[in-house]
């Protein structure tokens, strides 16, 4: 979709005039498109900050009445034209036109303006590929940030706002301000913090974001339909899947002890820790710890459960581990890993 018409979209979203077949392309190109994606964020907090704006209903009112009262006299006499005449009709529509497109137009170079203003002006940004790195904002909030992950953050964090757009997985030790919340905002969904500590997984090829609560209160909302949110405590896991045919369904939230909510932090410590999980989402964990890709040629293998925690091991020997637990063979071509019966 290109910009042009996407501003269009948005803006007939954010003033409620969207019809149900453009909600849909919209929502799929905020969900496909990053740079519009977090322009449909801004764009939505811009106009949440300015919710309290009162137009001048007075002139507004003036301006159609003056519109309606050239209508009801058909513009005869008043207007001396020295080009080929329009008919009246057209003349009213593109005025009636012209007022929406001020509108949307305001909206349009609103977005433009943001996408100008770009995350290299406004935010500093901190990217990883096979390490992971550990950063203290200014305020004093401790991010851990996994492997292959991407994090922008608002220059003059913690002075006027708290906001983050996280891509892959980082763990948050948030620094309380109950007067500056954080935002974090991560493919489909807005988290807002004021102080805890917690993990979020969001990767771009795992289908689900997991959010793993140590202490605190986290508020999670869904961005395409923000009616639909959840209030997560300590000890809870919230599941979100992006999934087009279970709408109804999205958000689970399910208890997890402390062991299970330390293993969700382990990597932390570069330990892979897995209990009764199956090889096909097991290897993509291990795919992010050492860095290659993991092939598994068997629909049977793909369900095999196992358990067990690889620490300082190498790929060959973290294999080898799997195969005390089930008679696999495997094969290792430079950073491709091949699994079979």
């Amino acid at each position: 979709m290109k910009i042009e018409k996407f501003i269009a979209l948005l803006s007939k979203k954010l003033s409620g005039a969207i019809v149900d077949e453009d909600n849909v392309l919209i929502n799929r190109a905020i969900k496909d498109n990053e740079e519009y994606r977090l322009l449909s964020v801004k764009l939505d907090h811009y106009f949440k900050e300015k919710a309290n704006f009162k137009p001048n209903i007075a002139q507004l009112s003036e301006v159609w009445e003056k519109i309606k009262a050239a209508e009801n006299r058909n513009f005869n006499g008043k207007f001396d034209y020295s080009t080929p005449r329009k008919s009246p009709f057209v003349y009213i529509s593109l005025l009636k036109v012209a007022a929406i497109l001020v509108i949307l137009a305001g909206t349009g170079a609103l977005g433009y303006y943001l996408l100008s203003n770009n995350s290299k002006q406004n935010f500093d940004i901190l990217t990883t590929t096979a390490g992971k790195t550990f950063k203290m904002l200014d305020d004093g909030t401790k991010v851990w940030l996994n492997k292959n992950s991407t994090m922008s953050y608002n220059k003059g964090f913690g002075q006027h706002k708290r906001e983050i757009f996280l891509e892959g997985e980082a763990y948050f030790d948030v620094v309380k301000n109950a007067a500056i919340p954080l935002f974090i905002h991560t493919r489909n969904i807005d988290i807002e913090v004021k102080g805890t500590a917690f993990n979020v997984n969001a990767y771009k090829d795992v289908p689900q974001i997991q959010v793993a609560l140590v202490s605190g209160l986290l508020q999670v909302t869904d961005r395409l339909n923000s009616s639909r949110k959840v209030l997560l405590h300590p000890n809870e896991k919230l599941i979100f899947s992006n999934s087009k045919n279970n709408r109804e369904n999205e958000f689970l939230i399910r208890p997890i002890e402390l062991e299970a909510l330390r293993n969700d932090t382990k990597w932390i410590t570069d330990t892979l820790t897995f209990n009764k999980e199956k090889l096909k989402d097991l290897t993509v964990r291990m795919e992010k710890k050492y860095d290659l890709k993991i092939a598994i040629n068997s629909d049977q293998l793909r369900e095999k459960r196992f358990s067990g925690t690889f620490t300082n091991e190498t790929i060959q020997q973290a294999l080898e581990a799997l195969k005390l637990s089930y008679p696999l063979t495997y094969t290792i071509n430079n950073r491709l890993v091949v699994i079979k019966d």
